[in-house]
């Protein structure tokens, strides 16, 4: 496998290139504790229970890819819809937001993303990595990386599990 190319190396590449470009780095340990607002209220969503919170972050034509799972919502109503299937699928799905790094209208969240698959013997909790594209103070983009048969694995469920299966 060819590491250079692999999403979740392009996205650790884009933090190390906001570092080495001037950009900005904030972090859950930063001394000023201040991450971006997006990234709290990114954050904020994914661990409430009102879907329409998560859409409501997105320009009206944004869209929503979640790259483990090859799918992508668009539009505010999909973007909702993704959340509702998600927490209807895992139980105590929660994100904690260790990093986040900003450069002009791109931020690199680095967080553990957790949850309990429903019919599942085990929880499980994986790292994560999400660049946001914004659109002014609203979200056009979202892409999360993270390792799905990881998930799967620490679950307790078999590799090629599917909902429904």
């Amino acid at each position: 496998m060819n590491l250079h190319r692999t999403p979740v190396v392009s996205a650790l590449s884009a933090v190390v290139g906001v570092a080495l470009l001037g950009g900005t780095a904030f972090a859950d340990k930063a001394p000023d504790g201040h991450l971006p607002s997006q990234v709290t209220a990114w954050a904020a969503a994914w661990n409430g229970t009102d879907p329409n919170q998560l859409g409501s972050l997105f320009t009206s034509n944004g869209t929503y890819t979640d790259e483990a799972v090859v799918f992508t919502s668009h539009g505010r109503q999909e973007i909702s819809g993704w959340k509702a299937r998600t927490d209807t699928l895992i139980d105590q799905v929660h994100v904690t937001v260790t990093g986040a790094y900003q450069s002009g209208d791109h931020i690199t969240i680095e967080s553990v993303y957790a949850g309990h698959i429903k019919g599942a013997p085990k929880p499980f909790a994986v790292p994560m990595a999400t660049i946001l594209v914004l659109d002014g103070k609203q979200i056009a983009s979202d892409k999360d990386y993270y390792n799905l048969n990881a998930v799967l694995t620490q679950s307790g469920l078999p590799t090629d599990w599917t909902p429904g299966k």
